[in-house]
């Protein structure tokens, strides 16, 4: 869980820098950042229940 988190992090600040001089590519990182954070943790969480 730790690990996603800095991952998305990492993702984000990535997209920050990019987003000075990109900006549409900066949106498209913090919504894939998002997305991806929130399946691998749904996807987590399923794991652990089972």
């Amino acid at each position: 869980m730790l690990f996603d988190v800095l991952v998305a992090l990492l993702i984000t600040a990535l997209a920050v820098v990019l987003g000075i001089t990109v900006h549409p590519v900066l949106f498209f990182i913090i919504v894939l950042a998002i997305i991806w954070f929130v399946a691998r943790s749904r996807y987590g969480t399923r794991a652990h229940g089972l």
